[in-house]
């Protein structure tokens, strides 16, 4: 199968880059000798009325031949005007652009049947609020549902986190539902920045709303305190607390209130049957006891012994920053560089703000049944990764991961589904060509190390892997790919299409043709770029996938 997946990518590509050129010299009057998919002896010929369609031998690769294009074609009177020579140079450009062009569009139908198949999305409805953030101070909260900010309306999550990322620093008005009834909040996006790790950061604005809720996931680090006596442990899930069905953290908050008293609170716990490769969820009881305190300010405050889930380590990685630092599994973080941290997600953006700095991490160890405050400073790292494809990327590693489950946000039928599909084709299509003509660009430039680029061996194996995962990931792989495939073309290299557009603008520049001798030496300096480019590629190749 990983021959025929290979064959496939490599058909589409040629059949989608060559119909391009085809179709653009039709629409304009060219007359074309031969469609040919394949280069070398032909394996199957068929002859239309005026164009001979062929298949050959090696099929990477494929050509238009179009009457002119050879000097040594005899060309009739009566096919003179729709000869190569004999058209405009602008009609010869858009023949040779329509190649790398259906490269580009090809990824845009690819999106479109993905994003047909959608029949629901997240809806705009706020699963969850991150503490003290822009959406928290101005008393957005969870299931509120977005009706419109600024006056354009939300139907989808995608519509709230566009807006919000395009308006970092500026205030906005949004109109909720909530409990039926509408509301307005105005709400400034603040901004956060990702560093990248070439150097450069991106920004990124949030209010601090997440689509997905906070399951009531909790964790218990003092076996004293009275969830600890209940027998409650790190894990356990809630569903009610006397009765009442509990969805989200926030709600436990609540339920659990700040009033010392006596509950009873129904859970479920995940056990381990390692026989069965499953872990299955068994129903428990508890009664839960809290008592009040006064802390040192004199505000009041109930004691239970339970806190998030997702911020309790369930994993160190071996000789990671944070194993040196002395983190272990089963702590509580609790702090970094002294601020609270309440979210795993808001940690990682931290940390990812600025990624070569020391950092001070504090958390709660238990100890012989007493909670210890520890800290210690660590500095991320970077580690060289394979992915399933044997590609390599420098990965920022901080070393502690935590275990915990999200809930399901709102979803909403698709309003439109066609015209949904065809503007988010679009929108990812493009986002799809500019990511990887950026990366594209950054290895010509030196930027980027030459190793990334890859070969055949290297296309073989991505078609393998993506087609063992099924024909979405592989089309979606071909997507990709052809977007690489435009960009090269439309490189500035003699025999390759970038090279013949450059051609026709300085002889547009110079109002006459190039001389044959002068298109010769051109043409030798175009295969000789091509061939340190392919084997560039094919050691690339053999280092990354053979030794």
């Amino acid at each position: 199968m990983s021959v025929i997946y290979f064959l496939v990518l490599i058909g589409v590509l040629v059949v989608i880059h060559e119909f391009g050129h085809f179709i653009a010299a039709k629409l304009l009057g060219f007359k074309v000798m031969r469609f040919s998919l394949g280069f070398g002896q032909p394996l199957l010929r068929i002859r239309g009325p005026e164009t001979e369609y062929q298949l050959a031998l090696f099929p990477l690769g494929g050509y238009v031949r179009i009457l002119g294009e050879d000097p040594d074609d005899g060309i009739p009177d009566a096919l003179a005007a729709r000869a190569w020579s004999s058209k405009p140079i602008w009609q010869r450009l858009i023949v040779v652009f329509a190649g790398p062009f259906a490269n580009f569009c090809l990824p845009i139908a690819i999106y479109f049947v993905t994003f047909a198949g959608d029949t629901e999305l997240p809806a705009a409805v706020v699963g969850d609020v991150l503490h003290d953030t822009p959406a928290d101070r101005a008393g957005i909260e969870p299931g509120d549902e977005i009706i419109s900010i600024d006056g354009d309306g939300t139907r989808y999550w995608h519509d709230v986190e566009q807006t919000v990322h395009n308006n970092i620093g500026s205030e906005l008005r949004f109109k909720l539902r909530r409990a039926g009834r509408s509301i307005e909040r105005f709400v400034t996006p603040i901004e956060y920045r990702r560093r990248n790790l070439d150097g450069p950061s991106s920004r990124h604005g949030h209010i601090g709303i997440t689509q997905a809720p906070f399951l009531p996931q909790v964790g218990v680090i003092d076996s004293s305190s009275p969830a600890g006596r209940a027998g409650l442990r790190t894990g356990d899930l809630i569903l009610s607390v006397d009765g009442s069905a509990i969805d989200n953290w926030r709600e436990l908050q609540s339920m659990l209130g700040t009033q010392a008293r006596r509950m009873n609170i129904t859970y479920v716990r995940g056990k381990r049957y390692s026989a069965l490769g499953v872990t299955l969820l068994e129903p428990k009881h508890a009664e839960l006891i809290t008592k009040a305190e006064h802390d040192s300010s004199g505000k009041r405050r109930t004691i239970h012994g339970l806190a998030p889930a997702e911020m309790f380590v369930a994993s160190v990685e071996e000789e990671s920053p944070v194993d040196l630092a002395g983190l272990r599994p089963g702590d509580l973080v609790t702090r970094l560089d002294e601020k609270p941290v309440r979210h795993w997600m808001v940690l990682k953006r931290m940390l990812q703000g600025q990624p070569d700095r020391e950092w001070k991490l504090s958390w709660q160890r238990s100890v012989g049944g007493k909670v210890v405050d520890m800290s210690g400073a660590f500095t991320q790292v970077l580690r060289s990764v394979s992915d399933e494809y044997g590609n390599r990327s420098q990965l920022l590693v901080f070393g502690a991961h935590s275990n915990f489950e999200r809930g399901e946000g709102t979803m909403v039928s698709i309003d439109g589904p066609i015209r949904y599909a065809a503007s988010r084709a679009v929108e990812h299509g493009g986002e799809a060509i500019g990511v990887m003509a950026s990366s594209f660009f950054s290895v010509l430039r030196g930027q980027a190390p030459s190793d990334e680029l890859g070969g055949p061996i290297m296309m073989f194996r991505v078609a393998s892997v993506s087609g063992a995962k099924g024909w979405e990931a592989l089309f979606l792989l071909i997507a990709l790919v052809s977007i690489s495939v435009g960009l090269i073309n439309l490189l500035p290299i003699p025999v390759l299409d970038g090279g013949h557009i450059l051609i026709f603008v300085v002889e547009a520049i110079w109002r006459r043709p190039l001389a044959m001798r002068t298109r010769e030496r051109i043409n030798v300096i175009g295969l000789a770029l091509i061939a340190v480019i392919t084997i560039l590629a094919l050691s690339n190749d053999v280092v990354r996938y053979i030794m």
